[in-house]
């Protein structure tokens, strides 16, 4: 991979490629991954981007708030995937699998946090469904982190294989959070060989590497 440093008020968008798989290496709780992650979502024409998120980790509410307090305007669509026992949505039950809107955006709910075949029929559904929308179809998947507890490094692999494929598929750009302090070495080597790019927060600054 090639690395190149990345000045901290330049937007991520001239690193990537549309349709580029990016592991995004930074502390959970930081306020420079939050902002690394909304600028990885929403690109200069935001309004007309379909989004899709899964968070193991916030609410719908905190995500969609996130992103209307950085955009300032909804985008063309908006589907969330809320996973395990995460603080839900007003709109949405706890511990069970549903479906429910909330303004413009359609939250689900996936209970089962290791359901991982679960997991990937929704997204190829949701994908499916985006298939014939124009603009733009951005996802974040928050967090390989809280993924890793609930399956093993063979398992996550396997998924990510499978998911990172359907998304250059259908050309999504799609970045997924993994805190490197969270996990040993040798589980970031094997998920970074799956990305096209790897954003890296270290000692205050971010770094791009890729293919």
């Amino acid at each position: 991979m090639q690395t190149k440093g990345h000045d901290e008020d330049e937007s991520f968008e001239s690193d990537l490629a549309q349709g580029d798989c990016v592991l995004l290496l930074a502390p959970s709780i930081h306020s420079a991954t939050e902002d690394a992650c909304l600028d990885l979502l929403a690109f200069d024409d935001a309004s007309e981007e379909n989004v899709l998120w899964v968070t193991y980790t916030r609410s719908p509410d905190t995500c969609i708030r996130d992103w209307l307090t950085r955009t300032g305007e909804r985008p063309r669509n908006m589907r969330l995937v809320s996973v395990g026992d995460t603080t839900r949505s007003a709109t949405a039950r706890a511990g069970s699998d549903t479906t429910s809107a909330t303004g413009d955006e359609v939250v689900e709910t996936l209970s089962n946090p290791g359901d991982l075949t679960g997991l990937g029929i929704k997204l190829s559904e949701i994908l499916r469904e985006w298939d014939a929308l124009d603009g733009r179809t951005v996802a974040c998947f928050d967090s390989l982190t809280a993924l890793l507890q609930y399956a093993d490094l063979q398992t996550v692999y396997k998924f990510l294989h499978v998911l990172t494929g359907r998304f250059a598929a259908a050309d999504v750009t799609a970045h997924f959070h993994l805190d490197p302090d969270a996990c040993d070495t040798q589980t970031v080597s094997t998920l970074t060989s799956l990305f096209d790019t790897v954003v890296e927060f270290d000692d205050g600054e971010w770094s791009v590497r890729s293919r």
